[in-house]
């Protein structure tokens, strides 16, 4: 994968280059903020941009960026003063949170919320500007932040609740146990890397409330823990009950809520008759013993299977009248020994050293080998069953259990955002939350916020920096270059794909289509291209 990362580079330095050559238009940042909502950072401090503040969405249920120092409290944070659903004092909701300028920030003045405890549990959370309610047609609900794992992350969450609205929720208590409506974001331990988005879905005919899981994204999760860079993390769940994830603007995973979520949202409309018996006389033995069988005369079920091996002597050399090992003449007896309370003192054995070259000493017993005669227990072939009659199963009846609901995006409403976490690794950094229920709102606060300070993140990494600047250079005056790299790269890198893509199985490549991910190179170059 390193020459194709390499090619990346290359090409993400090809679109730079184009860049850089556009005629230079002078127009004033703020206007540009306001009319285009894509600002670049206005000054820069040293060899680092300067943060600018973006446009809020218009009508956002929340939105917060973090301006400028102070408390969490000052930024509208509550802190959860309860405990996990354990009395114990260990599961006291004790991390320290901080509102600063994380340590690795590529950009000037940007600060985040930031976890300053390691291997401690977290409790944050703050009230939505209005309630989320899903009762609208052609509604959205689009929730996106960004997260940073500073020092990646060994074990620890890094996932947002959205509690549910109700009369009696207070922020101050926000624990494991406050109901909410979807849980969603990064979350990893050992090995395992997940992504969640897991609904709290309220059964129409019981009242009872149960989780359901979208499945995994079908891609490596494991680079977002541990390169040490901010990503950005999108949930779109709309009212045709379709949702889609995205991580740093790029698909991973979609799906219905209808149909890909477990367990699923609507139960079965049968279920086994629990007072269904199997019949007694019911032959489910698909094979039985072979009624007709005899044991043969000649067969003899006395024989062992090892025996000794007549065939073997004694090896040359080994010494039949030396113990393996002999008593330490060397050893003393201890000072404060009792005879009386430790019984009578012996000292400990050693190694013989008369047998150190000897292939062995003591008793010399035979090896065993197999026995040509051995044939075992006989037991009778298996046949066919004539009286199978198959696996019994119970009749099927209405599952009274059952019910439809043919709108499970109308979820609880949504009255506070929380983060309730674990974490081992200390410095995740979280940024630009917002909710609003139209996704190009979303994708414009991205453009102002988590695009510059990738474009930003980018620039600080020296090493990746120095071959765009060398092959930059390199090219200054050689324009032709880049036909040649278009001629001998990139096509032959897009015919690459296409031979790939066809050596799928057509199940595979269906399945990818119904889910609308995109291939796995195509999603690479995605991230590395996207916001130029």
């Amino acid at each position: 994968m390193k020459w194709h990362n390499s090619i990346i580079a290359l090409l993400y330095l090809f679109c730079t280059h184009l860049h850089a050559h556009k005629p230079e238009t002078k127009i004033n940042k703020a206007d540009n903020f306001k009319a285009s909502g894509q600002p670049t950072p206005a000054t820069t401090v040293g060899s680092k941009p300067r943060f600018a503040p973006p446009k809020l969405p218009d009508g956002a249920y929340y939105a917060q960026y973090f301006p400028g120092p102070g408390s969490p409290a000052d930024h509208g944070l509550v802190l959860s003063q309860s405990k996990k659903d354990s009395d114990e004092l260990a599961d006291k909701y004790d991390g320290q949170w901080s509102v600063e300028v994380p340590d690795s920030s590529a950009i000037e003045g940007d600060y985040a919320l930031v976890m300053k405890s390691p291997a401690k549990h977290y409790a944050i959370s703050a009230k939505l500007d209005r309630p989320f309610v899903f009762d609208q047609p052609d509604k959205q609900f689009v929730l996106q932040y960004d997260v940073k794992f500073q020092h990646g992350m060994e074990c620890g969450g890094a996932y947002l609740k959205l509690l549910t609205d109700s009369p009696s929720l207070n922020l101050t208590e926000f624990t494991d146990r406050t109901a909410y409506t979807i849980m969603f974001g990064p979350d990893k331990c050992g090995s395992e890397h997940k992504l969640h988005f897991i609904l709290r879905h309220r059964c129409p005919a019981t009242g009872n409330v149960e989780e359901k899981h979208a499945r995994k994204p079908q891609v490596d999760l494991s680079p977002y823990f541990n390169d040490k860079r901010t990503h950005l993390y999108t949930l779109v769940v709309s009212s045709d009950n379709s949702f889609q994830v995205y991580i740093d603007r790029v698909l991973v995973n979609n799906g219905s809520l209808l149909e890909d979520l477990q367990p699923p949202v609507n139960p079965p409309p049968d279920a086994d008759d629990p007072t269904d018996q199997k019949p007694a006389d019911w032959d489910d033995r698909e094979k039985i013993p072979d009624p007709k069988a005899v044991r043969p005369a000649d067969w003899d079920e006395s024989q062992s299977e090892f025996i000794d091996d007549a065939q073997a002597s004694v090896p040359a050399g080994w010494l039949l009248d030396e113990p393996p090992t002999v008593p330490d003449t060397t050893a003393k007896k201890p000072a404060d020994w009792d005879d009386d309370i430790d019984g009578a003192w012996q000292p400990a054995h050693i190694d013989n050293p008369k047998c150190k070259d000897a292939p062995g000493c003591g008793p010399w017993t035979r090896p065993k080998v197999r026995n040509p005669l051995y044939r075992g227990q006989w037991t009778p072939p298996l046949v066919d069953n004539p009286a199978y009659r198959g696996a019994w199963r119970p009749r099927r009846i209405a599952n009274a259990d059952g019910f439809v609901d043919k709108q499970p995006w109308k979820f609880s409403p949504i009255g506070a955002i929380g983060f309730e976490l674990w974490s081992v690794t200390e410095g995740v950094a979280f940024d630009n939350l917002l909710i609003v229920d139209r996704k190009p709102l979303a994708d414009s606060f991205a453009d102002q916020t988590w695009s510059i300070k990738r474009q930003a993140e980018r620039q600080q990494d020296s090493a990746l920096q120095a071959v765009f600047d060398a092959v930059r250079d390199a090219t200054n005056d050689r324009p032709w270059i880049w036909a040649a790299l278009l001629v001998g790269v990139v096509l032959p890198l897009a015919r690459g794909g296409a031979d790939r893509s066809g050596a799928l199985s057509h199940g595979a490549a269906a399945e990818n289509s119904r889910k609308g991910l995109k291939d796995p190179d195509s999603t690479l170059i995605n991230i590395y291209l996207i916001d130029l």
